[in-house]
């Protein structure tokens, strides 16, 4: 647990921002989530899928200025707003880059809130859900283990309050949120999944009475009529080299039991990840594929997790 209030520059982090008179329905009709209830003052986790249900990419989604921003893996900037650029057609919507117009960085720690109130000289957000504007600095409060906020603002409004602040170490921010079992979908793992398989109910991405969505069909069906055979888990890797998405996970029952979706360097110097295993394989001893001398552990999820 982390009990000093750190600073995360996620500048690295893509940015778009979506805008116009059709915005709003444009996205309810791409997004797994119900834009209808991204305010002011709420933010939410969404993804957008394929036909085959399969997830493109995750984003935060917020309202700022009366625009909606999505928040999302750098690497997948390019091609998401040229994919979702083929759709605006007739809409009244644009679609732009903004990674580096608006500042972006993350407070944590267990006195975040109060430090961040003190700095703001306001009550910032207290349920994981809740945005505030705060002078002129869009305050999102995240889910997680270690209380943490995501600040958006102009850069003469973002740099000077937090130079006081302790920087945190790199990839910090990534290790709270696989301690959160929040899944980033980047490049190297984009329309490998479908939303069930990352836990994306659990994290509210995705809501089943907003009506229709790329996949939509496909992921209701397994809802409601299947059973997912794969789920995302939290996982420590006894080893120090990190391991690349994609790789391989084995069992003693199967050389392809899972594999790795996010993955940093811990500060005890090993490896927490989140990764995709078979349910039916999670209950034996597993390794990483390319070194059976890295044995995995599974650690709990803050939140529990339907199977069925």
């Amino acid at each position: 647990m982390q009990t000093e209030t750190l600073l995360s520059d996620l500048s690295h982090q893509g940015l778009i921002k979506v805008h116009g008179e059709d915005a709003e329905s444009f996205l309810q009709n791409q997004l797994t989530n119900d834009v209808r209830n991204v305010t002011d003052s709420t933010h939410q986790n969404s993804a957008w899928c394929s036909p085959k249900g399969r997830i493109i990419a995750t984003f935060r989604v917020f309202k700022r200025d009366d625009a909606f921003f999505l928040s999302l893996s750098q690497d997948l900037l390019e091609l998401i707003i040229k994919k979702l650029s083929m759709y605006v057609m007739m809409s009244k919507v644009t679609i732009e880059d903004v990674s580096h117009s608006l500042t972006h960085v993350g407070l944590s720690g267990d006195s975040a809130e109060n430090d961040l109130a003190e700095i703001l000289g306001e009550p910032v957000p207290t349920d994981d859900t809740q945005t505030r504007l705060i002078n002129n600095l869009s305050i999102l409060k995240i889910a997680g283990t270690v209380p943490r906020f995501e600040i958006f603002g102009e850069a003469e409004d973002s740099n000077t309050p937090f130079v006081n602040i302790k920087p945190a170490p790199e990839n910090h921010w990534d290790y709270l949120s696989i301690l959160a079992g929040l899944p980033t979908i980047s490049q190297a793992s984009s329309e490998a999944w479908i939303p069930q398989m990352v836990n994306y109910i659990e994290v509210s991405g995705v809501d089943f009475k907003k009506g229709c969505y790329p996949g939509q069909e496909v992921v209701a069906r397994l809802n409601y009529l299947g059973k997912t055979k794969r789920r995302m888990y939290h996982i420590q890797i006894n080893t120090s080299e990190l391991p690349a998405i994609g790789d391989a996970i084995s069992s003693k029952n199967e050389n392809d039991a899972g594999k790795i979706l996010n993955a940093v360097i811990n500060p005890e110097g090993h490896i927490n990840a989140l990764a995709i295993l078979k349910i039916a394989e999670a209950e034996h001893t597993l390794t990483l594929a390319n070194n059976n001398e890295a044995t995995i552990t599974i650690l709990d999820l803050p939140y529990s997790v339907n199977a069925g």
